[in-house]
């Protein structure tokens, strides 16, 4: 045998040892600075480093937690994502903890390209990795590597085929926020959990890591965060960042001491407002601004100005915190990270070590300017996203909040619940129908004075039935099953009434706007109300509201329906409505701050949540409304009252000092009543049936069980 042939005979006789080592015991960042050297062409190189990048080293060393399932990482580019946790897991994988490792790029040609100016590169230049490699050509082409442990790396692109079926104890997605099928892979579900499932087999001892730059678009204007560390409600890598511990990277401040965050976006500067710099930055010198804003930042907390000059060792003391952890003057941290199974992290663009602050700000003004100059957001969005490592929002959609306070610092603190004001010519009634384990009635009422400028004066949500509990004395409401349970608005609102500031005097709900539309069976039990509504004598004051989906429609419309088929005539009056219009209308009174025509006034007693429904939709450029929040009903019920003085033909009213008398003052207003008139109308109730096509053979007059008037009586 020759020299060679016996070579190669005791390599592969040899060959196979490697994957009989136990692992080395060392953390992620030290295996991938004693075995990853990086090296671009036309450089030096040299090993990885983690003093050029310290906020690395705790997420590389948690891709090794026995505690977490997954490690998530948003940050912007230039941070050495791409070196730290992918190439330096992969080198610590290789050389001293084996285990078959799935890379997920973008696309196949995302995929391509790191397989070879990355990780090609990164095998090719680290002598520790080269030499595990397998001799064998087989073991080896574009989108695999298979090493002499026994270890496989393979680089994929998000299919059903490449991320199920197969186990790996290692798994990377990268860029996530650039794959377009990241929310469902073939209909299969989210990539992050397909892939997450992938390492399962593996226990405590796999790991899934998602890193990317923020790309999906914030569509809520007026979102503010509930904890510090909470991200903006976006999809993608930040929705997955708040399923998490949620860390932060902090520095400590050189003249005071204190730490303070290294944020995403350009709050350190001090730069004017993006509103105010848009007036200007068409004629301003972007280079000189941005040296002179780029040269420093400000500490929060004493108001000192760091000089640039400082930056690395600010990262050399950083330090990651997660919600609910703080750190004092002499660094130590104070409670614990909330329990989860991912470890969150999210650095700001103002920490990256090859970003320098000046170069930030200049891009940043340059978006504006485009801006500016052509109406395109494209430039300002990516150096959002990957300079900044935000999530972009619209400037259309910031524009279309306006300035100026919201209806919740307005809400009047000497507002009285269910006290109508002196300005009262009527009231409208909205109820909103949810369906579901949670079904109830939603009841919002508003006295309205002349020039349909209103005020709120109850908001209340009716969830028991009349029908008897089990193990309670009344069944939870149900619009969708029971037909009776509408009967409950007939009691609570058409024959409730509302005081006015006069003693003993209220008035009668002129007009209740019920939205018709819901879960299999609303519709059918609306109808059916409303015919019990008609033989009690309140049809008049009673409107079925039902939403269009057409943009187009017109704002309001009747139709006759209830038939039982196509070719009969119904005896229900519904009222189509167009949202978009009528969503105008309310738009334009929540922004007027002083009162007036269709201004809204809310009272203080109101619950933060209450305005957070409010702005739970936005206008888009089309003109049509979208809904950004899960819950809408306060702006829902805010349009449908809109539509019932409407339907009172409001609009229409030229001179408010000649008007039908339901319409007047108060002093003069015929649905003005005494306290003990509306008691005596309640004790004689024309009781009707409760429930349709059975009707009584003749209403019968009697004594009714007494109610409530309006909840203010209890």
């Amino acid at each position: 045998m020759s020299g060679d042939h016996y070579a190669v005979a005791l390599a592969d006789i040899c060959a196979s040892h490697e994957a009989l080592r136990p692992p080395q015991r060392m953390r992620v960042s030290e295996g991938a600075r004693n075995n990853l050297i990086i090296r671009q062409t036309g450089t030096a190189g040299g090993p990885w480093s983690p003093e050029e990048t310290p906020y690395m080293v705790e997420p590389m060393d948690m891709l090794a937690s026995r505690k977490h399932e997954a490690v998530a990482f948003a940050g912007p580019a230039r941070t050495g994502k791409t070196a730290g946790l992918l190439l330096g897991w992969m080198a610590h994988a290789v050389v001293n903890d084996p285990g078959d490792m799935l890379f997920i790029q973008m696309t196949k040609d995302t995929a391509r390209t790191f397989s070879k100016t990355d990780v090609d590169r990164a095998m090719n230049n680290s002598p520790a990795i080269a030499c595990m490699k397998s001799g064998r050509a087989v073991d080896s082409n574009t989108f695999d590597t298979m090493f002499r442990n026994g270890v496989w790396v393979r680089i994929a692109w998000p299919t059903v085929s490449n991320v199920s079926g197969s186990t790996y104890r290692y798994v990377a997605i990268t860029d996530l926020d650039r794959i377009e099928c990241a929310e469902n892979v073939d209909g299969e579900g989210p990539l992050f959990d397909l892939a997450r499932k992938r390492t399962t087999t593996f226990l405590s001892r796999g790991m899934c890591l998602v890193e990317s730059s923020p790309g999906i678009e914030l569509i809520d204007p007026g979102w503010t965060p509930h904890t510090p560390h909470e991200a903006p409600p976006v999809s993608g890598i930040l929705g997955i960042y708040n399923r998490s511990d949620r860390r932060r990277w902090y520095w400590p401040c050189p003249d005071c001491g204190e730490h303070f965050e290294a944020k995403p976006g350009l709050g350190l500067f001090g730069l004017p407002s993006d509103d105010e710099l848009l007036e200007t930055v068409r004629g301003i010198d972007i280079p000189a601004m941005a040296a002179e804003y780029g040269s420093r930042i400000i500490c929060p907390h004493c108001g000192s100005l760091i000089p640039v000059a400082l930056k690395s060792s600010l990262n050399q003391a950083g330090v990651w915190l997660a919600e609910g952890q703080s750190i004092n003057s002499g660094g130590a941290i104070l409670g614990a990270p909330p329990a989860a199974t991912i470890a969150g992290y999210w650095l700001g663009g103002v920490a990256a070590a090859y970003q320098s602050w000046k170069s930030l700000i200049e891009r940043h003004l340059q978006g504006l300017r485009d801006y500016a100059l052509t109406g395109s957001e494209q430039t300002l969005k990516t150096t959002v996203n990957t300079d900044q490592g935000m999530p972009y929002i619209s400037r259309h959609l910031v524009e279309s909040k306006g300035s100026g306070a919201s209806p919740a610092d307005r809400a009047d603190g000497q507002m009285q619940r269910y006290v109508c004001p002196p300005e009262t010519r009527c009231v409208v009634v909205a109820v909103d129908v949810q369906g579901g384990n949670n079904s109830r009635f939603i009841v919002q009422a508003h006295a309205v004075g002349p020039n349909m400028e209103q005020w709120l004066i109850d908001r209340y949500e009716i969830r028991k039935s009349m029908r008897p509990g089990i193990g309670e004395e009344f069944a939870q409401i149900d619009p969708a099953s029971h037909p009776e349970d509408w009967d409950v608005l007939m009691e609570r609102i058409l024959r409730a009434t509302y005081r006015t500031p006069d003693e003993g005097r209220e008035i009668r709900v002129k007009m209740l706007v019920v939205d018709s539309g819901g879960e299999d069976g609303v519709t059918q039990n609306a109808y059916a109300w409303f015919r019990r509504v008609r033989k009690a004598g309140y049809a008049a004051r009673t409107r079925l509201y039902k939403g269009m989906s057409s943009k187009t429609a017109p704002i309001v419309r009747e139709s006759m329906v209830g038939g039982r088929n196509g070719k009969e005539k119904g005896d229900i009056p519904l009222y189509a409505c167009n949202p978009n219009l009528l969503s105008d209308a309310v738009a334009a009174g929540l922004r007027r701050s002083e009162g007036g025509a269709g201004a809204i006034h809310f009272p203080g007693w109101l619950p933060p949540a209450f305005f957070d429904e409010l702005g739970a939709e936005i206008r888009n450029k089309d003109g049509t409304w979208m809904q950004v929040r899960k819950r809408n009903e306060s702006f829902d019920l805010c349009r449908m009252i809109r539509a019932g003085m409407l339907f009172l033909g409001l609009d229409k009213v030229k001179d408010w000092s000649r008007v039908p008398s339901w319409l007047a003052q108060l002093g003069q207003n015929s649905e003005v009543i005494q306290a003990q008139e509306r008691r005596d109308i309640q004790a004689n109730t024309l009781i009707a049936a409760s429930h349709d096509p059975v009707i009584s053979p003749a209403p019968v007059r009697r004594k009714a069980r007494r109610v409530a008037a309006s909840p203010y009586l209890g």
